[in-house]
């Protein structure tokens, strides 16, 4: 047992020169920040234990991190010079003393230092930098959900909402605004009242634009009246005239005077070709013409005092002709004979004293608008608002209009008036090439317009619109197609004035003059009586005119470099105008209804725009003004299109 207690004492001696060791050797002490101290070993040496015989002989330290021997050492020779024991010795006291050295030997451990100051577990923080880190919650959106629609003026919202969390995102939907829809205006008739153009929104109804209503015209007769059924001594006859707006008929009885009407003059014939003879001569005004030849009978009408009538003859043919005037008995026969032999067949002759210039029938009876031709139509009018339109305003630097103007041949404006020979190749007037070039080309570009006249030509065909004698339109045709313009000018520029005849702008003059260009093509010495205006404003002096041979002033075919200004205020656009013969009767009425017009150097049939004059007047307006017999089939080489593409070196 002594052994034992001298073994422990030596342990703890040992220990005790461990920590004195550690504490020479270089130890470092740390003050917590709870005030405590913390010991941390360094360059510390192992430390061996070495117990021999003798108890208080001590050679090293033992290693700090072996466990202390807690096995009872039972060996007595590791004890020496031990006195004897007493048996009598009190057993409790040995006992107690055994015990506690033994609790002493358990607990050493535990009250030893070394395990903590090399582990440290109280000052490492890897437990705080290994804790699991926490992933965020990645929302996962449904699709958007109308909640409250967007109207045309208040605003609407949407939703979504996470699948994961339930999480619900709101977001405003912009008004949609108004969908604005045209409102096509109505022109007012003669009769009924009409509206200007409007719109409206095509979702809500809201009215955008209002309407405004336009009062009916009311008739305008300007034409001759016209015997439709002659008067005789049992019975009254009848005569009408049309409204030249509309083409409503009037009539009036006629009374049998008693008296006959004149005998009609034949002034002489012509063949034209093909069996075919024109008669011309004199009645008294507006007469009604029946002819006979063999049993062969037709009525026709004169024109005011003259009359053109074709027949079918042969070589000799005898022909008998009586006139009826208004509110007369019939003439006496007047009697002629003529020949078919010969002639040229540059003339044709149609109903109620009109002629006709050969080639112009083409159009009625040859050059349709068949695919391949509309074809070439729409490759052109593609030209036109994708370059044409984009070139001009881009060297005038503003939204100059662009105007197509093509004026009818009187063979379509007349075509009622054909013969059936004629009339039997006609399949359908409505696919002119004109027609099929206007209905392509308006509604493709806000800027270009296809003014399409044939509906006003036609309207106003019984008045003296055209030359019986010519292949040209009268003054009175260009004064009814320069309305037409001034209409499309109006919807760009509603306060521009416009000068008519009702106002007491112009007064019409009828004059008898010699006939024109298809008199000479078919050897006619004939005259006729033909509408011309003379303008009641005092800037008549600037017209562009020309002396007919009868010393009439007319439009003609006058100086280049034309430009005039007209006495209309400013509230008028500005017009570079472009054309062919038919521009010569239509230009007195642009140039004083336009501010101010130029035209190119020789004024007519020079279809290519000239840089320097848009550059130089940036003018509001570009009219080309051609006949219908300019637009031949080929619409990618004629007249519309080598003025369209005239831009191109811009």
């Amino acid at each position: 047992m002594r052994s034992r207690f001298i073994r422990i004492c030596s342990l703890l001696l040992v220990l005790a020169t461990v920590l004195t060791v550690v504490g020479c050797a270089g130890g470092n002490e740390d003050t917590t920040a709870d005030g405590t101290q913390e010991v941390t070993v360094t360059d510390t040496e192992p430390v061996t234990e070495a117990l021999t015989d003798d108890d208080t002989s001590v050679t090293a330290a033992p290693d700090t991190s072996a466990e202390p021997d807690t096995e009872p050492d039972t060996d007595p020779d590791t004890v020496t010079d031990a006195a004897p024991i007493d048996d009598t010795t009190d057993a409790d006291t040995v006992t107690e003393e055994e015990t506690t050295v033994t609790e002493e030997e358990t607990t050493a451990p535990e009250t030893t230092t070394v395990p903590e100051t090399t582990t440290v577990p109280e000052t490492t923080t890897v437990p705080e930098t290994t804790a699991p880190v926490t992933t965020a919650h990645v929302h996962s959106f449904s699709a958007w959900k109308v909640t409250k629609p967007a109207t045309c003026t208040e605003k609407g919202s949407e939703e979504r909402r996470c699948g994961g969390c339930n999480e619900i995102e709101i977001r405003t939907i912009n008004a949609t605004g108004h969908k604005s829809v045209t409102d096509a205006a109505v022109e007012a008739t003669c009769t009924k009242d009409g509206k200007t153009a409007g719109s409206h929104c095509s979702v809500c109804g809201t009215v955008l634009t209002a309407q405004k209503t336009v009062k009916a015209k009311g008739h305008c007769y300007n034409g001759s009246w016209i015997v439709t059924k002659a008067a005789s001594v049992s019975e009254n006859g009848e005569e009408a005239r049309a409204c030249s707006v509309c083409g409503e008929k009037v009539t009036r009885t006629l009374t049998y005077s008693g008296e006959k009407t004149a005998t009609p003059l034949v002034l002489g014939s012509s063949a034209l070709g093909g069996g075919r003879v024109v008669i011309y001569g004199s009645t008294e005004p507006n007469s009604s013409i029946r002819t006979v030849v063999g049993d062969s009978v037709s009525i026709n009408r004169s024109k005011d005092k003259y009359f053109y009538i074709e027949i079918g003859a042969g070589d000799s043919t005898p022909v008998q002709l009586f006139a009826t005037a208004p509110g007369k008995a019939e003439s006496d026969a007047a009697e002629v004979t003529v020949s078919s032999a010969g002639g040229q067949g540059s003339v044709w002759g149609g109903r109620d004293s009109r002629l006709f210039y050969m080639p112009t029938l083409n159009f009625l009876t040859g050059e349709r608008a068949d695919s391949n031709i509309r074809s070439n139509i729409n490759q052109l009018v593609s030209y036109i608002t994708n370059k044409t339109i984009n070139d001009i305003q881009k060297v005038t630097g503003k939204n100059t209009k662009l105007l197509y103007v093509i004026i009818p041949d009187p063979a379509t404006g007349y075509y009622q008036e054909h013969f059936p020979y004629v009339q039997d190749y006609v399949q359908d007037p409505s696919t002119s090439l004109m027609e099929a070039f206007m209905s392509a080309i308006n509604g493709k570009h806000k800027d270009v317009y296809g003014i399409d006249l044939m509906p006003t030509m036609r309207a106003h065909k019984d008045e003296f619109i055209y030359f019986s004698t010519d292949t040209h339109y009268t003054e009175l045709g260009a004064y009814y197609a320069y309305l037409e313009i001034m209409k499309t000018v109006k919807k760009d520029y509603p306060d521009a004035r416009v000068r008519t005849v009702e106002n007491g702008d112009y007064t019409i003059e009828y004059k008898d003059v010699p006939g024109g260009d298809m008199c000479g093509m078919a050897g006619l010495g004939m005259n006729e009586i033909v509408p011309f205006f003379v303008a009641n404003f005092a800037d008549t002096g600037s017209y562009y005119v020309s002396k007919r041979n009868d010393g009439i002033k007319s439009a003609g075919f006058g100086p280049g470099g034309w430009a005039r200004n007209s006495s209309i205020s400013g509230s008028n656009p500005t017009a570079y105008f472009l054309g062919d013969s038919y521009g010569c009767y239509i230009l007195p009425f642009i140039g004083a209804n336009f501010s101010k017009v130029w035209t190119n150097n020789g004024v007519l049939w020079n279809y290519s725009l000239e840089k320097s004059i848009l550059a130089q007047n940036k003018p509001d307006y570009v009219i080309l003004l051609v006949c219908q017999r300019n637009v031949g089939s080929n619409f990618m080489g004629n007249v519309l299109a080598s003025f369209s593409m005239s831009v191109s070196g811009f």
